[in-house]
Protein backbone atom coordinates (compact mmCIF):
# COMPACT_ATOMS: atom_id res chain seq x y z
CA UNK A 1 0.00 0.00 0.00
CA UNK A 2 1.23 3.52 -0.76
CA UNK A 3 0.15 6.95 0.38
CA UNK A 4 0.94 8.84 -2.79
CA UNK A 5 -1.43 11.68 -1.86
CA UNK A 6 1.26 13.12 0.44
CA UNK A 7 4.86 14.06 -0.06
CA UNK A 8 7.67 12.97 2.23
CA UNK A 9 7.40 16.03 4.49
CA UNK A 10 3.65 15.65 5.04
CA UNK A 11 3.97 11.94 5.78
CA UNK A 12 6.81 12.64 8.20
CA UNK A 13 4.75 15.26 10.03
CA UNK A 14 1.82 12.87 10.48
CA UNK A 15 4.13 10.15 11.79
CA UNK A 16 5.80 12.68 14.09
CA UNK A 17 2.44 13.80 15.48
CA UNK A 18 1.53 10.17 16.05
CA UNK A 19 4.83 9.52 17.86
CA UNK A 20 4.10 12.40 20.25
CA UNK A 21 0.88 10.73 21.30
CA UNK A 22 -1.39 12.20 18.64
CA UNK A 23 -1.39 15.69 20.12
CA UNK A 24 1.32 18.34 19.88
CA UNK A 25 1.88 22.04 19.34
CA UNK A 26 4.10 23.43 16.60
CA UNK A 27 6.87 24.30 19.11
CA UNK A 28 6.75 20.70 20.40
CA UNK A 29 6.98 19.34 16.85
CA UNK A 30 9.91 21.65 16.07
CA UNK A 31 11.74 20.66 19.25
CA UNK A 32 11.27 16.94 18.72
CA UNK A 33 11.50 16.66 14.92
CA UNK A 34 12.79 19.95 13.56
CA UNK A 35 9.63 20.84 11.61
CA UNK A 36 6.12 22.17 12.22
CA UNK A 37 2.71 21.51 10.74
CA UNK A 38 1.78 24.84 9.21
CA UNK A 39 0.77 26.54 5.99
CA UNK A 40 -0.58 24.45 3.13
CA UNK A 41 0.16 21.04 4.74
CA UNK A 42 -1.84 21.99 7.84
CA UNK A 43 -4.78 23.25 5.82
CA UNK A 44 -4.76 20.15 3.64
CA UNK A 45 -4.69 17.77 6.60
CA UNK A 46 -7.46 19.77 8.27
CA UNK A 47 -9.56 19.65 5.09
CA UNK A 48 -9.04 15.88 4.77
CA UNK A 49 -10.14 15.37 8.37
CA UNK A 50 -6.85 13.78 9.45
CA UNK A 51 -5.87 16.49 11.91
CA UNK A 52 -7.72 19.10 13.94
CA UNK A 53 -5.75 22.29 14.62
CA UNK A 54 -6.58 24.89 17.24
CA UNK A 55 -4.79 28.23 17.52
CA UNK A 56 -3.57 28.88 21.05
CA UNK A 57 -0.35 30.85 21.38
CA UNK A 58 0.67 28.65 18.46
CA UNK A 59 -1.21 25.92 16.63
CA UNK A 60 -1.89 22.72 18.58
CA UNK A 61 -2.72 19.71 16.45
CA UNK A 62 -4.73 16.59 17.26
CA UNK A 63 -4.92 13.42 15.19
CA UNK A 64 -8.54 12.49 14.49
CA UNK A 65 -9.76 8.89 14.32
CA UNK A 66 -9.25 9.15 10.57
CA UNK A 67 -5.71 10.40 11.17
CA UNK A 68 -4.93 7.47 13.47
CA UNK A 69 -6.29 5.10 10.82
CA UNK A 70 -4.01 6.74 8.24
CA UNK A 71 -1.00 6.22 10.51
CA UNK A 72 -1.95 2.59 11.08
CA UNK A 73 -2.10 2.07 7.32
CA UNK A 74 1.28 3.77 6.97
CA UNK A 75 2.83 0.90 8.94
CA UNK A 76 2.09 -1.26 5.89
CA UNK A 77 3.06 1.33 3.28
CA UNK A 78 6.17 1.30 1.11
CA UNK A 79 8.77 4.04 1.17
CA UNK A 80 8.27 6.94 -1.28
CA UNK A 81 10.43 6.73 -4.42
CA UNK A 82 12.74 9.54 -3.25
CA UNK A 83 12.88 8.53 0.40
CA UNK A 84 16.58 7.69 0.29
CA UNK A 85 18.34 5.06 2.36
CA UNK A 86 17.30 6.56 5.70
CA UNK A 87 13.67 6.80 4.64
CA UNK A 88 13.66 3.23 3.40
CA UNK A 89 15.17 2.10 6.67
CA UNK A 90 12.37 3.92 8.54
CA UNK A 91 9.71 2.05 6.60
CA UNK A 92 11.44 -1.24 7.39
CA UNK A 93 11.15 -0.31 11.08
CA UNK A 94 7.48 0.63 10.65
CA UNK A 95 6.80 -2.74 9.07
CA UNK A 96 8.50 -4.49 11.98
CA UNK A 97 6.40 -2.44 14.40
CA UNK A 98 3.24 -3.49 12.56
CA UNK A 99 4.20 -7.16 12.85
CA UNK A 100 4.93 -6.79 16.56
CA UNK A 101 1.60 -5.06 17.20
CA UNK A 102 -0.19 -7.84 15.35
CA UNK A 103 1.60 -10.45 17.47
CA UNK A 104 0.71 -8.61 20.70
CA UNK A 105 -2.86 -7.95 19.49
CA UNK A 106 -2.30 -4.31 20.37
CA UNK A 107 -3.63 -1.33 18.42
CA UNK A 108 -1.31 1.43 17.30
CA UNK A 109 -3.16 3.92 19.53
CA UNK A 110 -2.82 1.74 22.63
CA UNK A 111 0.91 1.27 21.98
CA UNK A 112 1.53 4.99 21.54
CA UNK A 113 -0.51 5.88 24.63
CA UNK A 114 1.49 3.49 26.77
CA UNK A 115 4.77 4.65 25.28
CA UNK A 116 3.93 8.29 26.03
CA UNK A 117 2.68 7.69 29.57
CA UNK A 118 3.86 10.26 32.11
CA UNK A 119 6.35 9.24 34.83
CA UNK A 120 4.77 7.67 37.91
CA UNK A 121 5.49 10.69 40.09
CA UNK A 122 3.63 13.04 37.80
CA UNK A 123 1.01 10.89 36.15
CA UNK A 124 -1.82 13.08 34.93
CA UNK A 125 -3.69 10.04 33.64
CA UNK A 126 -3.75 8.60 37.16
CA UNK A 127 -5.11 11.89 38.50
CA UNK A 128 -7.84 11.88 35.85
CA UNK A 129 -8.80 8.32 36.73
CA UNK A 130 -8.85 9.13 40.44
CA UNK A 131 -11.06 12.17 39.73
CA UNK A 132 -13.43 9.99 37.73
CA UNK A 133 -13.74 7.34 40.44
CA UNK A 134 -14.40 10.00 43.07
CA UNK A 135 -17.46 11.00 41.03
CA UNK A 136 -18.70 7.74 39.49
CA UNK A 137 -20.95 5.48 41.53
CA UNK A 138 -20.03 2.38 39.55
CA UNK A 139 -17.97 1.35 36.50
CA UNK A 140 -19.14 2.73 33.14
CA UNK A 141 -21.05 5.61 34.74
CA UNK A 142 -21.04 8.69 32.56
CA UNK A 143 -19.44 11.68 34.29
CA UNK A 144 -19.39 15.23 32.97
CA UNK A 145 -15.94 16.63 32.22
CA UNK A 146 -17.22 19.77 33.93
CA UNK A 147 -16.98 17.84 37.21
CA UNK A 148 -13.66 16.14 36.41
CA UNK A 149 -11.56 19.14 35.40
CA UNK A 150 -11.73 21.07 38.72
CA UNK A 151 -10.32 18.01 40.52
CA UNK A 152 -7.09 18.11 38.51
CA UNK A 153 -5.59 21.07 40.33
CA UNK A 154 -3.40 23.43 38.36
CA UNK A 155 -2.81 21.10 35.41
CA UNK A 156 -2.76 23.10 32.17
CA UNK A 157 -5.82 22.72 29.93
CA UNK A 158 -3.67 21.74 26.95
CA UNK A 159 -1.91 19.02 28.98
CA UNK A 160 -5.21 17.66 30.31
CA UNK A 161 -6.75 17.60 26.82
CA UNK A 162 -3.70 15.83 25.40
CA UNK A 163 -3.86 13.11 28.07
CA UNK A 164 -7.65 12.76 27.74
CA UNK A 165 -7.27 12.36 23.99
CA UNK A 166 -4.62 9.67 24.46
CA UNK A 167 -6.80 7.92 27.02
CA UNK A 168 -9.58 7.85 24.45
CA UNK A 169 -7.49 5.35 22.48
CA UNK A 170 -7.54 2.88 25.40
CA UNK A 171 -10.14 0.08 25.41
CA UNK A 172 -11.49 0.93 28.89
CA UNK A 173 -12.06 4.64 28.31
CA UNK A 174 -14.94 6.21 26.38
CA UNK A 175 -16.08 9.74 25.64
CA UNK A 176 -19.49 10.81 24.36
CA UNK A 177 -21.44 13.98 23.64
CA UNK A 178 -24.40 14.80 25.85
CA UNK A 179 -27.48 13.41 24.09
CA UNK A 180 -29.73 16.19 25.34
CA UNK A 181 -27.83 19.30 24.28
CA UNK A 182 -30.44 21.55 25.90
CA UNK A 183 -29.28 20.46 29.35
CA UNK A 184 -25.73 21.68 28.78
CA UNK A 185 -24.56 24.77 30.61
CA UNK A 186 -21.96 27.20 29.29
CA UNK A 187 -19.49 25.53 31.67
CA UNK A 188 -20.32 22.10 30.22
CA UNK A 189 -19.68 23.34 26.70
CA UNK A 190 -16.41 24.99 27.72
CA UNK A 191 -15.21 21.80 29.45
CA UNK A 192 -15.88 19.59 26.42
CA UNK A 193 -13.10 17.65 24.74
CA UNK A 194 -12.91 18.00 20.97
CA UNK A 195 -12.40 14.61 19.31
CA UNK A 196 -12.98 13.77 15.69
CA UNK A 197 -14.63 17.13 15.01
CA UNK A 198 -17.20 16.67 17.79
CA UNK A 199 -17.47 17.97 21.36
CA UNK A 200 -17.44 15.21 23.97
CA UNK A 201 -18.92 16.19 27.33
CA UNK A 202 -18.99 12.84 29.12
CA UNK A 203 -16.32 10.41 30.32
CA UNK A 204 -16.83 6.74 31.14
CA UNK A 205 -14.25 4.23 32.45
CA UNK A 206 -15.10 0.55 32.49
CA UNK A 207 -13.23 -0.67 35.58
CA UNK A 208 -10.70 0.38 38.21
Amino acid sequence: MTHDEFGTRERALLIALMALGGSASNPELREAFGDALDGAPRRRMNDLGLVESVKERSFRHELTDKGWAWCAEELSAVAPPRAGSLGRALFCVLGALRNSLDDMQLSLGEFIVRNNAAPAGDDLETRIREAYWSLAKEPQDWVLLTAVRPLLGAAARADVDAVLSRMGRLPDVNFAPEADQKTLTDEDRAAALRIGGKDKHLLSIEAR
